[in-house]
């Protein structure tokens, strides 16, 4: 049995990269129409328009004011270098290519988290997250006949990734995570208007600004749900449930945009989504061993009586 809290923060991990990848869907198919950075903005400021509705709803409205503090900019920051390299991937690679590479993350995450937040990672985990790995790099495919140079986006994009997640664990518990995911959407929104100056900017026809609005939904949920997967569970454990993105990525991208990965592309997915369920289970194990561990100490000690003897001290020795 996994702990609650870690519970919780695995279901919003899954529900989070959900709405991801459907943001990314939806991203995908208003870049056919207009250019990337009229869309994030867009987007972005959708996403912060929804947000503001849910913190005033839930009385928070005195707490916008801690979206200054400076661990919350770093963290939206990073998030927003992070889009604007995956969008841009997105933008010239099919979108189950620039996910599985995508898929990196989670072996950057845990390797931060040990030095950075101070998590131990298990040898098993370590190689659930190296063959996941090695699944994103069978996509990539890094053979000068075959690599494209626009796959080193999404691996940059994975890198300031994992940098975001790992800041997420330092904000105080006192910011909403509303407020922070209010924050990263106002950034987004102020740093992609400055793509205006060089881009032709339109007004969107109705599908793509349908396809902005869903996706600024998405985008807002999404990172409500991730805030509280990196508040209530281990990097080490929530970060492989990454690999979620996947097989959703494989089914949009067959169903939308009549793209089927080749027999490389299937033997990587597999691993990719392998080592997620692996780690997954692994999780659960270690939930359960702690949860017998306590069960076992609470009927070994005596009721009302501390878990270990009182320790005395002997006179010294004259």
């Amino acid at each position: 049995m996994i702990p609650a809290g870690p519970l919780r923060g695995i279901v919003a991990m899954i529900c989070a990269m959900s709405m991801f990848i459907t943001n990314d869907v939806l991203i995908k198919l208003a870049l056919a129409e207009l250019p990337m950075g009229e869309i994030i903005s867009l987007r972005s400021a959708a996403g912060a328009l929804v947000l503001l509705v849910v913190i005033i709803a839930m009385g928070d409205g005195r707490a916008i004011l801690l979206a200054g503090q400076r661990r919350v900019a770093l963290r939206s920051g990073l998030d927003g270098v992070t889009t604007f390299t995956y969008v841009l991937a997105l933008s010239v690679l099919p979108i189950s290519t620039s996910t599985t590479i995508y898929m990196a993350a989670p072996l950057l995450t845990t390797a931060l988290a040990v030095p950075l937040l101070g998590e131990s990672v298990s040898g098993r985990r370590w190689i659930a997250i190296l063959v996941g790995f090695s699944g994103a790099l069978i996509v990539t495919r890094p053979s000068p006949s075959t690599f494209d140079v626009f796959a080193l986006l999404p691996l940059l994009a994975a890198f300031c990734g994992s940098l975001r997640d790992i800041s997420t664990r330092g904000i105080s518990m006192v910011v909403p995570g509303t407020v922070v995911a209010f924050s990263t959407a106002v950034c987004l929104a102020l740093a992609s208007a400055v793509f205006a100056l060089w881009e032709t900017w339109r007004v969107p026809d109705l599908f793509p600004a349908l396809c902005i609005l869903g996706s600024g939904l998405t985008f807002a949920l999404g990172n409500i749900l991730m805030v509280f997967a990196f508040r209530n569970a281990p990097v080490a454990a929530i970060s492989p449930l990454r690999y979620v993105l996947v097989p959703f990525s494989l089914f949009y991208g067959y169903v939308i945009f009549n793209h089927l990965p080749d027999m490389w592309g299937v033997a990587g997915t597999i691993l990719v989504v392998g080592a997620g369920l692996y780690s997954i289970r692994q999780e659960a194990m270690r939930g359960q061993q702690e949860a017998r561990a306590r069960a076992a100490a609470a009927a070994i000690a005596p009721s009302g009586a501390p878990l270990s003897a009182p320790v005395t001290c002997s006179p010294p020795r004259s």
